[in-house]
């Protein structure tokens, strides 16, 4: 078993709320655990906010026909619910229509068609660069606002683009949601209102499932402001749908593990029909509909936010039973070609991977493998042009002369191989997307620093893949776990287990859960229970009365070999702290992870 102690760990188990919050890089961590407002920064310091809250109330003084994009992930859908739900109240007559992709696609793709009526476009969390396609519109006279919060290199003079990585705001950590709160804010300042704030829990939910960290006090004020107080119906639906799993008391990472994949399984395996009826269950249409329930002869009323639950559900088991049917096929095809001995997996996924798939699976094959992944995708063929002047000799064709060989063109298949790529958080890469740009091979990387998408030309891959293990050939991907805590056997009790879970509440992308190794702990054979309907776990009950607990083991699980023989076992575990909550019976437990036998009596 390899693991290791974060470096510089107090490994203070006297003091570990603040040992957890020094390992996740919160120095300030007495303030973290306090916020208020005064961790909220400035709209103002956004770039072009107050032009693009100019432009926008000049549309809804004007009554203009305006129409928002809504993106294709949680993120999207959250970002453009909000400023629809904003505009509505601000200006209950104004004519708002609004666009959803029908494919797996961003911004101003090719399957968007903005109305020829529109006067002012709307686009939430996307388009930044999407420069040619602002420009064609801008030349149809629709003006355009851009709330974005992606990477961005180019500048975009055909929107008024509000980006908060491209301009001096503090918080990098803002979603699409986070940059359409802040303009909703400021609209609010111009026209009297405070509205802004009713619209926190699709804030709060956008920003967990776009995978904001959590570090930031910005980000995380907004979203616990948001938790604590849901609105949005169909949120409160999906809520109740998943109430048994996530309980009253739900947190952050509740709503991360068990709401974002319903919605994004909607997004990736449902239809352009069901989509939009989310869309519509986000933005509160009220609805009624007829559902016969399987086996049953009698129909029953069905609110559309219950529908869409429900329909989500479905959704989700589709994409999992695709998700796994297509990875064991992926492991077999890495494995086959050795694609596992390179320092990043690449994997050509083009047969056997639903497009809508490629970045789900991608983060899974990343885990498997504990390194970081690219799955590539062949795309459609790209023309490279050539001017008759370059290729003369070859088309034979002495007559055409001067200027015109420089307009007449050829053309010649390149081949190109797209997807996705993810990284892993205790990857020794912390920049990924940068780390490939700056190999200065592919034709782009873009989007986050651990979950993008790429394009490469096919004769380039086996370079990149050079290069990558050439630059990474000292960097060790083998230390599987890094732990919080490295403590003996005697050391563990229930009050270091309860300090621990106090600190759930912040769990997210960049503060995650505790991690601790309990070294040399003696089990007794008496101590050891068999669990499951096919005895596929089992637990211990410490004599301090922690249980540790290991799921989805096999017949050929070492403890159980173990204590068929011997009445003593010494282990070493590596696992999770928290408190589990069945039925009101609350117990100390850490969930584990690793283990080893260490001896046995």
């Amino acid at each position: 078993m390899n693991y290791k102690l974060i470096k510089n760990s107090l490994n203070d188990i006297n003091n570990p709320q603040k040992t957890i919050l020094l390992n996740r890089g919160i120095s300030d961590y007495k303030t973290f655990l306090n916020l208020n407002e005064d961790c909220v920064y400035d709209y103002n310091l956004l770039d072009n906010i107050q032009q693009a809250v100019e432009c926008y109330l000049k549309h809804i003084n004007n009554n203009s026909n305006i129409h928002i994009l809504c993106d294709c992930d949680t993120d999207g859908y959250t970002s453009a619910s909000a400023i629809y739900l904003f505009t509505k109240k601000t200006a209950p007559n104004i004519n708002l229509t609004y666009s959803i992709h029908s494919k797996k696609e961003h911004g101003l793709s090719k399957d968007i068609q903005v109305p020829d009526e529109t006067q002012l476009l709307i686009i939430p969390d996307a388009s930044s660069n999407d420069v040619e396609q602002c420009k064609k519109l801008s030349e149809k006279g629709i003006e355009i606002i851009i709330l974005d919060h992606h990477e961005c290199d180019v500048d975009n003079k055909y929107a008024i683009v509000v980006n908060n990585q491209m301009c001096g705001y503090p918080n990098k950590e803002l979603s699409g949601v986070g940059i359409v709160y802040k303009f909703m804010q400021a609209v609010d300042n111009e026209t009297w209102n405070d509205y802004a704030d009713d619209f926190l829990d699709l804030v709060s939910l956008g920003l967990v499932a776009d995978s904001m960290d959590v570090k930031s006090f910005e980000t995380r004020y907004l979203i616990d402001k948001g938790l604590n107080k849901i609105r949005n119906k169909f949120i409160k639906a999906m809520i109740d749908k998943q109430s048994y799993t996530m309980g009253v008391n739900f947190t952050s990472k509740d709503i991360q593990f068990c709401i974002v994949p319903m919605i994004n399984g909607m997004i990736r395996a449902g239809d352009y029909d069901e989509k939009d009826l989310m869309f519509h269950a986000f933005i509160e249409t009220d609805e009624m509909f007829k559902y016969k329930k399987r086996g049953s002869d009698e129909e029953t009323d069905e609110t559309i936010y219950d529908r869409v639950a429900r329909l989500c559900g479905n959704a989700r088991a589709r994409q999992n039973k695709s998700k796994d049917n297509s990875l064991s096929k992926i492991y077999v095809d890495i494995e086959n070609h050795k694609f596992d001995e390179n320092k990043i997996v690449f994997a050509n996924v083009t047969k056997v991977l639903n497009e809508t798939m490629t970045g789900v699976v991608a983060i899974k094959v990343a885990e498997h493998y504990n390194k970081p992944c690219l799955l590539l995708r062949k795309k459609e063929i790209k023309p490279l042009h050539f001017t008759i002047k370059e290729r003369k000799s070859k088309l034979k064709l002495p007559h055409i002369k001067g200027k015109y060989q420089t307009l007449l063109k050829v053309k010649k298949k390149k081949c190109l191989y797209g997807g996705s790529g993810r990284n892993l958080d205790s990857s020794p890469i912390e920049n990924l997307k940068d780390f490939l740009n700056d190999l200065h091979i592919f034709n782009f990387v873009q989007g986050h620093q651990g979950a993008f998408g790429f394009e490469i030309e096919k004769n380039k891959i086996q370079l990149a893949i050079e290069a990558i293990n050439n630059k990474l050939k000292d960097v060790d991907f083998n230390v599987h776990v890094y732990v919080d805590f490295a403590i003996n056997g005697e050391q563990l009790d229930i009050g270091l287990i309860k300090n621990l879970d106090s600190l759930k509440r912040y769990y997210g992308t960049g503060f995650k859960e505790p991690v601790i190794a309990v070294e040399n702990l003696i089990v007794n054979k008496n101590q050891f229970i068999l669990m499951g309907k096919e005895n596929s776990s089992w637990k211990v009950i410490t004599d301090e009365g922690v249980a540790l607990v290991k799921f989805k083991i096999g017949d050929d699980d070492l403890l159980k070999q173990a204590f068929e023989e011997h009445e003593t076992v010494e282990i070493t575990i590596v696992g999770t702290p928290n408190i589990n909550n069945y039925k009101g019976i609350l117990t100390s437990q850490i969930i584990i992870k690793e283990y080893e036998i260490i001896e046995v009596n």
